[in-house]
């Protein structure tokens, strides 16, 4: 039995260039020290004894920063390469950092935040455009969530160092957070090699012709940015309002919502690269996105048919998180097939921008839904927009074949 499973996760995680597994590493790095998103809001009432109100715009700068950074980031891959953007984001994020800690007055915190934020998030787009370009179309999908483990790896290590780091003195956690951006940074320089000059010639051409060059005229494209941003909608909640609605109306304690949060990353890291392995060829990308899609959706409605039942929370988690795994690598891999080398930061931008917003977006609405009409009918809507977002990635799915 254990060779079987060994024989497994070999196999899956088999055939992946080197390079790939090297920026997974540099990703995990990255988002390792991720502290200071997390315990913002918590630093500036508690430390810097900010109002509540004034806490959330300042965060809210954050997010808008990290939209227009996003954006910045794919133009300036198009323009430089994913190579350079990614060490130039590293190194002047990280350093932002120590500048942040600095600073104690709600002007100076929100702009810092913003150009914080700018900076930072320039390397999403630049990333992901280098994964692409150090995979193949074979194991382009694979090499997608082997990057999404990094990053999840990352999410469950960097929160919990932060709250330690947090009880000695919150000036650990902006010191962690820039020293491992930049050790990341050193990491890129060191370990992969640029090789954006010595494909030239594979560079002047488009992976796909029919597509235009821009990814604004690729109407297929920008109908799928609207469906990726529905779900984005109803996806991010379920980190965000999800655990208000387990304690405030199931009165969950702290830790157990910990634990059943803690179970998605679990079951992405055990299963995501596994399941990519046997699925990937099987059907169409867009086939295993609406199927996402749909289990995003089935999380909520099981909120509603069976409510107040504490049982189901482990049942809603590995509906979101299989929503999670039929999505992200698909529909990452799907951008890039839509792309030609010379677009890819643009469309990748674009692609991370529907997440972006929604983590800024959702849940301002979502609260203001569930305040005014309560939760189940937050959970009912949401569902209405999941089945909207499958209609949406099954009509698209016609439009390729």
């Amino acid at each position: 039995m254990f060779q079987r499973i060994s024989s497994l996760y070999r196999n899956a995680y088999g055939g992946i260039p080197r390079e790939i597994w090297l920026l997974a590493t540099v990703m995990l790095i990255n988002r390792s020290g991720t502290m200071v998103i997390p315990f913002l809001s918590v630093y500036l009432t508690q430390s810097l004894h900010f109002s509540l109100t004034d806490a959330g715009l300042v965060v809210s700068c954050a997010g808008a920063g990290g939209i227009l950074g996003i954006y910045i980031g794919g133009k300036l891959t198009d323009r430089f390469g994913h190579y350079y953007v990614q060490i130039s984001s590293l190194t002047l994020g990280g350093l932002s950092f120590f500048v942040l800690m600095q600073m104690r007055s709600f002007e100076t915190l929100a702009v810092t935040s913003f150009v914080l934020s700018v900076l930072g998030e320039a390397f999403r787009p630049a990333n992901s455009t280098s994964v692409a370009f150090y995979s193949t179309t074979e194991n382009r999908t694979r090499a997608y969530s082997l990057n999404r483990l990094a990053i999840n790896l990352g999410w469950a290590v960097g929160p919990a160092l932060g709250g330690l780091f947090a009880t000695i003195g919150y000036q650990y956690l902006f010191i962690a957070d820039g020293v491992t951006n930049l050790l990341a940074a050193a990491c890129l320089v060191l370990l992969v090699q640029n090789k954006n000059q010595e494909t030239t010639a594979q560079t002047q051409q488009n992976e796909n012709p029919a597509v235009p060059i821009s990814a604004f005229r690729d109407k297929v494209f920008m109908q799928g940015l609207l469906f990726t941003s529905l779900f984005a909608m109803i996806f991010m909640p379920f980190f965000s309002l999800v655990p208000v609605y387990w304690k405030t109306d199931l009165h969950i304690p702290e830790l157990y919502i910990g634990l059943a949060i803690a179970l998605n990353g679990l079951l992405v890291a055990l299963v995501e690269m596994i399941l990519i392995y046997f699925i990937e060829h099987r059907r169409h990308k867009l086939v295993f996105v609406s199927w996402g899609v749909l289990f995003s959706g089935l999380s909520y409605l099981l909120f509603n048919i069976f409510p107040n039942m504490i049982w189901i929370i482990p049942f809603t988690v590995i509906t979101s998180t299989i929503a999670e795994m039929f999505v992200m690598p698909f529909m990452n891999s799907f951008t890039i097939e839509r792309s030609s080398p010379q677009t890819r930061g643009q469309y990748t931008a674009l692609y991370s921008m529907c997440y972006s917003f929604a983590h800024v977006a959702a849940p301002v609405l979502g609260t203001q839904i569930a305040a005014r009409f309560g939760f189940n009918a937050l959970w009912w809507g949401f569902v209405g927009i999941s089945l909207l977002s499958f209609a949406g990635f099954r009509y698209m799915r016609h439009q390729v074949d």
